[in-house]
């Protein structure tokens, strides 16, 4: 890859023909003299000739197929093109006046010999109807010849000497035909001739297309790939070639001495034939072997093959970010958990003095990570070990370049260091073309220069969609023009918390809830269950009173049976005076009546220890019904906790905390709705309690009631006893057994 210097560079003398002193070089004209100033001219041939279609790639496919009338026939015309630049000297290739116009000749005369198609070309809409219009008016009404020197000139950004030479004619009459298509597009869109035109002309002839700097498979030299079988540092063998970098190969290989062992091996297209070459290029790698993370691709071996520097690094299943974009945007929460890892990295590589220089999702790769709770690991790839800061056009993505990185080529007075700020402007940059892809600016026509000086002037678009604006004022500051407002890559690691600080809040949020909405539900629990223990209470009371109702009604059928029953015995005692009185019974028959008589009492002991049974009964069912009670009121219980708990999880869902203060105070609110029922049971129950009372009077008069009665019936019963006694004579002993009836 570095050589040593042997004469002047070819390039250092691209300033012959007729060119405007004020119009800047071509962008990689200005690489090729920075890469000469740096002492390294040598390389300057291979590498532009190496870069040279990958940077000029979209451009030309685009000028094919204005030319060719379609995409498959300006495909076609590609291939032809890379053929042809892969046999072409590379002295030949980068003579004046420049690259860009020899590709841009070889384009036209290939598509000269090439067939055109049928098929309407996929021009890009104007923005609104007018602005459609115009660009109609341009593409329809201009002549051939017009209109392609108007493309070369603002969309292909050809100088006018550049374009003399692919159209063959002196640069005299291509300024004079160059002044009148401008004349005529201005007459036909009705502007003045000046930027609003220019950038009006670059629209007209841009197509939809991919973004430029993206394919390296437009690489087209380099050394032939290695076969597979090829055997690398006599240890290494070669599978397949996996892809393709700014400086060199990608292959999959099999270490021999480690059987199984897969590691990837990156081969450097160009030589080192020197000492001081090889120096400098292994002190690049022990920089980048000196960083330790691991989401940044870690060195395990390196050697020379063939004169070119090569080195092993990890074999990772999975895919680059960018082929994970192709599928959906990533989520805030994914997209935190990968570049939180990304800056980390970049700040280890940061660390190391090292800058990444081409921070892109196509070179950050997904790796799936068997273990652990994370499944995917991000790592960085492609850290430009043969880039250095004068070769930072032709390694780079321009259009992920820092302002200050596009400041370099761009004709900016103030030119700004270049520093570890860049890496995070563009890490930023991929972040927002993650989330959202439709902001991701495109370059019309292929226009790298035209884009690079804007980028140079203007902050990129910010975060527009209503779910990611509230990130606007963060990628202000991620992307901003002046380098020094931009966060460290290690701020950044802090900063990209933001990213789920919507969903974080909501946590905090919810942990706060969760013990606020228990504590205000037990506290409504708490108040639900004393106005329904009170409730409770006063249910009981009423089943007591009625208990007790049902009791003084049976008691008072019990006195009233005994009331009629005594009447029965008093008229029996009285039945049995009046023949005690008349004497016409014998002693046979008095005993008779009396054996009767004390049946009668036994049956009636009887039926009362029945009704007393009943009673017991009767308290038992009371009881039963009081539990049920309990039950249902624990049920009921339940039943409001539920229901109490899905308000609060609707509620939470659908406010803030500005809500849940308001549910609180209603909340409140309601406990003092609560506290006023409870008065009032408080006043229903001291009724109730009345009641009772009253009942309870009721009942002890009806027992004290009934007392009496058993008095009176053992009164009556003794004088009857007396009375069969005197009748009969003495009483027999309690030893002696009454005599039986006859």
């Amino acid at each position: 890859m570095i050589a040593p210097a042997s004469g002047p560079s070819p390039l250092l003398s691209l300033e012959g023909g007729a060119l405007s002193s004020a119009e800047p070089l071509p962008l990689l004209t200005r690489a090729a003299r920075s890469i000469a100033a740096s002492g390294r001219a040598h390389t300057i041939v291979d590498v532009l000739h190496g870069r040279a279609l990958r940077h000029y790639a979209e451009g030309l496919r685009q000028y094919l197929a204005v030319r060719l009338g379609g995409l498959d026939e300006a495909e076609r015309a590609f291939e032809k093109l890379r053929a042809v630049v892969a046999a072409q000297a590379s002295d030949e290739l980068v003579a004046p006046p420049g690259i860009r116009a020899r590709l841009y000749g070889l384009a036209r005369r290939i598509a000269s010999q090439s067939d055109r198609g049928e098929g309407a070309l996929p021009w890009r809409p104007g923005r609104d109807t007018r602005r459609a219009a115009r660009l109609e008016a341009l593409r329809e009404c201009l002549g051939p010849a017009q209109a392609e020197l108007l493309e070369l000139r603002h969309a292909r950004e050809l100088r006018p000497n550049e374009i003399a030479f692919v159209v063959e004619q002196p640069v005299e009459e291509v300024l004079e035909a160059l002044h009148g298509a401008t004349r005529r597009a201005a007459e036909l869109v009705h502007f003045q001739p000046g930027d609003r035109l220019r950038e009006l002309l670059l629209e007209a002839f841009a197509l939809e297309g991919a973004v430029p700097g993206t394919r390296d498979e437009d690489v087209p030299l380099g050394p032939e790939p290695l076969p597979p079988g090829a055997v690398v540092g006599e240890r290494y063998r070669v599978q397949a070639r996996v892809g393709t970098g700014a400086f060199g190969d990608v292959y999959r290989a099999e270490d021999e001495e480690v059987p199984g062992h897969v590691v990837a091996v990156k081969l450097l297209h160009q030589p080192s034939y020197s000492r001081e070459a090889r120096e400098s290029a292994l002190r690049e790698l022990r920089h980048l072997a000196s960083v330790f993370h691991p989401s940044v691709v870690s060195l395990k071996d390196h050697g020379w093959h063939e004169g070119r520097l090569w080195f092993v690094m990890p074999w990772y299943e999975g895919e680059t970010l960018e082929s994970r974009l192709m599928r959906e945007p990533l989520s805030r929460a994914e997209a935190r958990r990968i570049f939180e890892a990304l800056a980390r990295a970049l700040a280890a590589v940061h660390g190391a003095g090292l800058r990444h220089q081409d921070v892109k999702p196509e070179n950050v790769f997904l790796a799936e990570v068997p273990v652990g709770e994370e499944k995917i690991l991000p790592v960085l790839i492609d850290l430009g070990v043969a880039a250095t800061e004068a070769e930072m056009l032709v390694a780079g993505t321009p259009t992920y370049f820092a302002p200050e990185v596009a400041a370099q080529f761009a004709s900016v007075e103030n030119k700004p260091r270049v520093t570890s700020k860049a890496d995070v402007f563009a890490l930023a940059l991929a972040l927002r073309n993650a989330l959202e892809p439709e902001t991701q600016e495109d370059v019309p026509a292929g226009a790298v220069e035209s884009f690079i000086e804007r980028r140079a002037r203007e902050l990129p678009p910010l975060p527009e969609s209503r779910s990611l604006r509230f990130l606007a004022p963060h990628f202000k500051r991620w992307m901003s023009l002046d380098p020094d407002e931009r966060p460290t890559s290690e701020e950044l690691v802090q900063e990209l918390a933001v990213l789920t600080r919507p969903e974080d809040r909501r946590r905090r949020r919810w942990r706060l809830l969760r013990w606020l909405i228990p504590a205000v539900l037990v506290l409504g629990v708490v108040a639900g269950s004393i106005v329904m223990h009170f409730r409770a209470r006063a249910a009981r009371n009423r089943l007591e009173a009625r208990a007790a109702q049902l009791e003084v009604a049976a008691v008072r059928e019990d006195l009233e049976a005994t009331t009629a029953e005594r009447q029965r015995v008093e008229e029996d005692a009285e039945r049995i005076r009046a023949n005690l009185q008349r004497a016409q019974l014998g002693r046979a028959q008095l005993e008779s009546e009396l054996a009767t008589t004390r049946a009668t009492l036994r049956r009636e002991r009887e039926r009362l220890a029945e009704r007393e049974a009943e009673l017991e009964e009767k308290a038992r069912a009371l009881e039963e019904a009081r539990a049920s009670v309990q039950e249902r009121d624990a049920e009921l219980a339940g039943e409001r906790a539920r229901v109490g708990a899905l308000e609060a999880e609707v509620a939470r869902e659908r406010a803030e905390v500005a809500e849940s203060r308001a549910r609180v105070d209603a909340l409140e609110d309601a406990i003092s709705a609560k506290e006023a029922e409870v008065a009032a049971e408080r006043a229903r129950r001291a009724a109730a309690d009345a009641r009772a009372a009253s009942f309870e009077e009721q009942l002890q008069a009806a027992i004290r009631g009934r007392n009496e009665a058993e008095r009176a019936l053992r009164r009556e019963r003794e004088r009857a006893e007396a009375a069969s006694a005197a009748a009969s004579g003495p009483a027999p002993t309690p030893e002696e057994p009454l005599p039986s009836a006859p």
